[in-house]
């Protein structure tokens, strides 16, 4: 087993893990507190990842366990918690056609993003190929790096939470 096979299996088994059920505690309760809107979620997730914590409510320390399971995350495998939150999020539907709903959003999200046109996009599997092939290394490393692919996964994860309240 080559390392990538290792952190991909470590990364699969964090996906089970209960402790990150209280940051998806923290922006619920932070979406609920602040009455957020459409897209107030996005602007959230982007000031997360540049360190900025000041914006989550520190009600029940959540902030503070946000800030610490992010720096774990970062530690144990080089990626941001909010990044692994959002595709968490969205592996709830997996399975359902909600699921394919949700991947194609995202698909067609970043392509409009990237290229500026409101064309629907061809490749569908920017984010389900990854998933399928269990490559979460990968596709966080591509979410990280690409402005474009974040914007879109935030996005998304603006829609299904404030769907889910």
């Amino acid at each position: 087993m080559t390392n990538e096979d290792t952190l991909n299996l470590r990364l699969k088994l964090e996906l089970q893990n209960p402790v990150y059920d209280i940051l998806d505690e923290a922006i619920k309760y932070t979406m609920k507190k602040h009455s957020y809107k459409k897209y107030d979620l996005v602007k959230l997730i982007m000031m997360i990842y540049n360190k900025d914590y000041s914006f989550i409510s520190n009600a029940n320390d959540y902030r503070d366990q946000f800030k610490l399971l992010d720096e774990y995350f970062q530690k144990e495998y080089d990626h941001r918690v909010i990044t692994f939150l959002m595709i968490k999020a969205v592996l709830d539907y997996k399975g359902t056609d909600k699921y394919d709903e949700i991947t194609a959003d995202i698909a067609n999200i970043e392509n409009i993003l990237r290229t500026k046109n409101n064309t629907k996009t061809e490749d569908l599997c920017i984010f389900s190929y990854p998933i399928e092939n269990e490559e979460y290394n990968d596709l966080m490393m591509n979410i990280e790096a690409n402005q474009n692919f974040k914007y879109a996964l935030a996005i998304v994860y603006d829609k299904i939470k404030n769907t889910q309240n």
